[in-house]
């Protein structure tokens, strides 16, 4: 795949191949798996289904040294609860765009509280028409302390206080990554769980990693740390480091995955970025995240462990003045540039599940090796595998384009496409739901928050088209027509029959879900479109789990966006 100039586009989401650097760390249980082990023990075998079976076999015979690195299977996993997380949350499909709860933002007075820019209040009639008060648990920042109640908005309950809620479970340690440090009610809610571990006299180490766009300096890393440790007494046994890593190469890679591992049980994995503005306010971009408990949890945190690694090894004065790469620590009130590259993670504990998930990652190109980009290969095997349907939601198949010239940077994802094409000449229904290319969010116009590359979806669906034509033995004329015209539907996101938000702009698509035969789904920070960062996602490979998925969240995003999908231009 093409590498794309991704330091032109520091506000895009972005995502593509990876490579790992060292050899992943020992864990206190006995080390990394490897061997045809995996990472509960058991001895590697197929998929539950012919779609696992096939990323396996694929990433068995080209890259068996990386298991337990870029990529790893385990089957004693667990869906508990409220696995997958969406925003705007699920009671939003079908409704119009008014009806989204809104918060009561504030920045002064008494009934404001100020870390979080939110109202304070008693009853939901403090909070105005389309208010909701809220006794939210991610302002609490000891043990036992009581929830303030502020005027929440639609998804402030679902990632705040998810959020909080699992750092405030950590007993050893915390792993986070995400494309940039978090931003206004996302920045009050992890500081405050930091505090909270704080106060609980826990020994936890918080291990946050960010990416280094090229116009950020080197004091971010730092700057961060400081607001994230603003409460912490000197007395507490927590230690926080922050870092922040670009590739020295040209085009750069820095990290896009984003990750909460806790004491290698639990993980929250998917695209949900630390953004407030895009997420909870009154025009949100549309997202996914999972949650897993087993072992599928301990790949989250060796996946940062080979990025801290890198990061701890690439500082110099030179990355120091540029801000490239920079790491630093808190500890016992003092704050210094040691970088903690390792974690120790407790005994793996059987997780009671049967579920099996395949981790993914890619590190792009942090090092020399290139040859970490497992990722890539399970998407494509995934597509290739599909015997009924294939189902994506993606914020766009095309590559990014440059702002105002419109000229695509680099290519289309061709090994992708082709497995699309190949799908549909088989009888496959390939359904994808992409951004409108006029998709925005919270009022910021297209430059700030561009969720789409600024491709049609026609040009989407004709792209898929020629990719199809290409394939040996395809049929021509007015065969290959009806295939497409039957089987291909390319469609934007709604929510409802609401074209648009009430200030303008359609909504936003930034989930990473390839579903295929309703068998087996990947959900995690890469897009289809290749992007050239670090990325990271589970393959779930569970049919109990997929219909979960498709009842709560395909079905409803596909009757709400199907009325305006298109199979390309020769379908008219």
């Amino acid at each position: 795949m093409p590498r794309l100039p991704c330091s032109l586009l520091p506000l895009l989401l972005l995502a593509s191949p990876a490579c790992f650097v060292d050899d992943v760390p020992a864990d206190d249980d006995g080390g990394v798996p490897a061997g045809g082990k995996a990472d509960d023990g058991t001895a590697v075998r197929a998929g539950r289904s012919h779609v696992g079976d096939a990323v396996i076999a694929a990433l068995d015979a080209t890259a068996p040294g990386e298991y337990g690195r870029t990529w790893t299977v385990s089957h004693d996993n667990r869906l508990d609860g409220a696995w997958l997380v969406q925003t705007p949350p699920a009671s939003h499909w079908g409704q119009p765009a008014t009806a989204l709860t809104l918060p009561a933002r504030c920045s002064s007075g008494a009934s404001c509280d100020l870390d979080f820019g939110l109202r304070t209040c008693t009853v939901d009639t403090d909070c105005g028409a389309q208010g909701r008060c809220v006794a939210l648990a991610a302002t609490t920042r000891a043990p036992g302390q009581t929830p303030r109640r502020l005027c929440a908005g639609h998804s402030d309950v679902a990632l705040l206080d998810e959020l909080h809620a699992m750092l405030t479970s950590a007993r050893t340690v915390v792993d986070l990554t995400s494309l940039q440090p978090p931003d206004g009610r996302y920045e009050a809610a992890l500081r405050n769980a930091i505090t909270w571990l704080g106060a609980s006299g826990r020994a936890v180490k918080v291990r946050l990693l960010f990416g280094a766009f090229p116009v950020q300096g080197e004091v971010d890393a730092k700057a961060a740390l400081a607001r994230l440790t603003r409460d912490l007494p000197a007395s507490a046994k927590v230690t926080v480091s922050v870092g922040n890593y670009r590739s020295s190469n040209l085009p750069p890679s820095w990290n896009h995955s984003k990750i909460v591992a806790i004491d290698g049980a639990t993980a929250l994995v998917g695209g949900h970025n630390l953004w407030t503005v895009h997420y909870l306010d009154n025009q949100p971009v549309h997202d996914l995240s999972i949650r897993v408990a087993g072992a599928a949890a301990r790949d989250g945190h060796r996946f940062a462990d080979v990025q801290w690694r890198w990061t701890c090894a690439n500082r110099s004065w030179v990355t120091r003045l540029t801000g490239s790469v920079a790491a630093f620590t808190w500890s016992r009130g003092a704050v210094s540039d040691r970088c903690l590259s390792d974690t120790v993670l407790p005994a793996a504990a059987a997780a009671g599940g049967d579920v099996t998930v395949i981790s993914a990652g890619r590190l792009a190109w942090v090092d020399a090796q290139d040859d970490g980009n497992q990722a890539d290969l399970a998407l494509v095997a995934m597509l290739e595998a599909a015997e009924a349907s294939v189902r994506i939601s993606q914020q766009d198949i095309g590559p990014v384009k440059v702002p105002v010239l419109g000229l695509p940077i680099g290519g289309w994802n061709v090994e992708a496409l082709d497995a699309m094409g190949a799908a549909v000449l088989r009888g496959v229904d390939v359904h994808i739901v992409v951004s409108s290319p006029e998709a925005q969010v919270g009022g910021l116009g297209p430059s700030q928050a561009p969720y789409a590359n600024g491709w049609s979806l026609d040009e989407v669906a004709d792209e898929i088209a020629e990719r199809a034509a290409a394939q040996p033995g395809a049929p021509r004329g007015a065969a290959l027509d009806a295939l497409l015209c039957r089987h291909l539907k390319v469609a934007p996101l709604r929510f409802s029959g609401d074209d648009t938000f009430p200030g303008g702009g359609a909504p936003g698509n930034h989930a990473k879900l390839v579903m295929i035969d309703d068998l087996a789904f990947h959900i995690g920070s890469q897009n289809l479109y290749p992007a050239g960062l670090t990325e990271f996602g589970y393959i779930v490979d569970d049919a109990d789990a997929a219909a979960d998925l498709d009842a709560s969240y395909w079905q409803p995003l596909w009757r709400q966006s199907s009325r305006l999908a298109t199979s390309g231009v020769t379908c008219r």
